[in-house]
């Protein structure tokens, strides 16, 4: 009997991008779009799979909006997954949430950020990285009620210090390299990732 509880992982796809020009989930990255290839590297990784997103650009995966009341920035997309999953799958204690635009995620991610069961951060020896982490929804939804409305955009690092949230270390910060502008996609293919 498998008494691990369910998980799932939300894919963040739904920023501006609007240093780079174009929706980031739409990018070509090594012949494959960057949505297309999170989909197919974390397939089987977590029992349920979501986007954060206005679309679900043709993936199959339910889509969770932004609440219109919702702070905006990511704080906002985890504040409305956390207050729709709480309804509509109520075996799942929390979320991990992954960056669309970050091709080299480990492929370990749900394993190790789920594994204590509280709110944990994806960090590597330099810093944190706050779109890579499970977020509790009980723990998210209770600091969204707190919030006070004059706190619009409060970033992920204020999130993850009001979750009280742990940290899980990865020595290679290349794990998390992201592509927020058309000089670091260039520079993310150029990268020779073993395994990737």
């Amino acid at each position: 009997m498998n008494s691990k509880p369910p998980t799932c992982l939300v894919i963040l796809a739904g920023g501006q991008s609007t240093r780079m020009g174009i929706d980031k989930a739409i990018i070509a990255f090594k012949g494959q779009r960057l949505i297309d290839r999170l989909v197919s590297k974390f397939a089987g990784k977590a029992d349920l799979t979501l986007l954060s997103a206005a679309e679900d650009y043709g993936t199959g995966l339910t889509i969770i909006r932004d609440d219109p009341n919702a702070p905006g920035g990511p704080v906002g997309g985890i504040f409305s997954v956390a207050a729709r999953l709480h309804e509509t799958h109520p075996e799942m204690a929390g979320f991990v949430t992954l960056p669309v635009d970050a091709p080299y995620a480990p492929a370990d991610l749900v394993e190790r950020l789920t594994a204590s069961g509280i709110c944990t951060v994806a960090e590597d020896h330099q810093r944190i990285h706050p779109t890579f982490a499970y977020w509790r929804c009980d723990m998210i939804n209770n600091i969204s009620q707190s919030l006070e409305q004059s706190k619009r955009s409060p970033s992920l690092q204020w999130l993850a210090r009001e979750a009280g949230a742990d940290k899980v270390t990865w020595s290679d910060e290349q794990l998390f390299m992201n592509i927020n502008r058309p000089e670091d996609l260039v520079a993310a293919e150029r990268h020779k990732k073993a395994g990737a």
